[in-house]
């Protein structure tokens, strides 16, 4: 990136953040509450205020403050009270928000910049970044923190260091949990490549994720560590999810679906990718970019739970990945589509007096018809090959060695 680039971006991200924290702050409304959240969405930013209670409390987090999310973002948001004098609730809220929205955009300087230097070409791709959806979720979210983590831990890993890749997964683990779901994949491209499991990828995934939970065990015990766990898990099937979108679908033609059952099998699909990576022969840069797509795709697709802020997950790989027209496109309407669920469709659904839910309901739609639409070219273009052989690995490794042995010793 050139200098030129670099201060243009600094000036437009600063530029933003000062637009956003002052004359858009109330989305242009005396009633914020019963308009729609076109710039900022205080919902999730006081959660993470509240999350964040511990530090300005001098408490301790998971015990005494709850915290649904994991350990990385939990202490994260109690480092802006350091810089928040004692003030009245709503002032110390606007602090907190507008440094964590200050700091979200700052990562993603640092995305915008990886994707411009690993891009050999067409390097202007970096700058998808700033489409409406991954730039409105960006600076309301902290999605964009793992999306960085992950990235990094991609070009970690396709530079062969391997022991950084691992403690950034584990980094990323604690941050939003779906990074784990990379670490099959990793060690299925490091054995594709080298014949061996990568011990250095292990030992940093484990290293940094046991660094991570032992204060939290310590102060907190094992009560403290699953709570946020149990929060999760206690969302239910929210609306214009895929599962709750068959269901729909279904009770309009009068059909009964055995939803215990459609919960399993939607489980699987979201874990499916990163299960059958065991097996993938992962042999090339590519291959891998397009299992990441399809794991990190599969997860966000077939969860029960409607959060259109994962699209950052997607977007870092989905730019490494565009090579026509119909990439551009499809990453282009899955922004638009994902910024029109929300805010735009689910505050007209529960804010306005005229029935917009038919908006809300079919921009869910339009969003899981692009995903899908991406996961079946991730499919087609990784070329995707089994083998048996990380499995041996893994699970017979005295064998594997002796059949190595026996057939370098075995004449030509």
């Amino acid at each position: 990136m050139t200098p030129k680039q670099t201060y243009l971006l600094i000036f437009f991200l600063i530029f933003f953040w000062l637009l956003m924290v002052s004359v858009l702050f109330n989305n242009l409304s005396h009633e914020p509450e019963k308009f729609i959240r076109w710039f900022n969405d205080h919902n999730d930013r006081l959660a993470y205020a509240e999350n964040g209670l511990w530090l300005a409390e001098r408490k301790i987090p998971y015990r005494d403050v709850p915290s649904e999310y994991p350990q990385i973002p939990t202490y994260l948001f109690g480092l802006p009270y350091l810089f928040i004098p004692r003030a009245p609730e709503t002032t110390a809220y606007f602090w907190h928000s507008s440094i964590v929205s200050l700091l979200m955009l700052i990562l993603l300087f640092f995305v915008i910049r990886l994707l411009y230097n690993a891009l050999a070409e067409r390097k202007w791709r970096a700058w998808l970044m700033l489409l409406p959806a991954s730039l409105y979720f960006t600076y309301n979210r902290f999605d964009i923190l793992p999306a960085l983590i992950c990235l990094a831990a991609y070009l970690a890993i396709t530079s062969k260091r391997s022991l950084l890749a691992g403690i950034l997964l584990g980094v990323g683990t604690f941050t939003k949990w779906y990074p784990a779901l990379l670490l099959p994949l990793f060690l299925s491209y490091e054995y594709s490549l080298h014949k061996r499991i990568s011990g250095k990828l292990v030992l940093g995934f484990l290293g940094a994720c046991i660094l991570i939970v032992i204060p939290t065990l310590i102060t907190a015990g094992w009560e403290g560590f699953l709570s946020p766990y149990r929060m999760q898990a206690g969302r239910g099937v929210e609306q214009v999810s895929l599962p709750a979108l068959l269901t729909m679908a279904t009770q309009r033609l009068g059909w009964t679906l055995n939803l215990s059952w459609t919960s399993r099998v939607f489980m699987l699909l979201q874990f499916l990718p990163a299960l059958a990576a065991i097996f993938g022969r992962i042999e090339t840069e590519k291959r891998l970019l397009q299992w990441i797509i399809l794991t990190t795709g599969a997860f966000i697709l077939f969860s029960p739970i409607f959060s259109p802020q994962w699209i950052l997950w997607l977007m870092p790989f989905l730019i490494l990945n565009l090579k026509s027209f119909t990439d551009l496109l499809l990453i282009v309407l899955y922004n638009l589509f994902a910024y029109l669920a929300f805010p735009v469709g689910m505050d007209l659904t529960l804010k306005s007096d005229t029935p917009y839910h038919a908006v809300f309901v079919l921009a869910g739609i339009a969003v899981a018809l692009c995903l899908a639409i991406i996961l079946a070219r991730a499919f087609v273009q990784a070329h995707i090959r089994f083998s048996w052989n990380l499995l041996e690995r893994l699970m017979l490794p005295k064998q594997s060695n002796e059949n190595q042995k026996r057939a370098q010793q075995t004449p030509s």
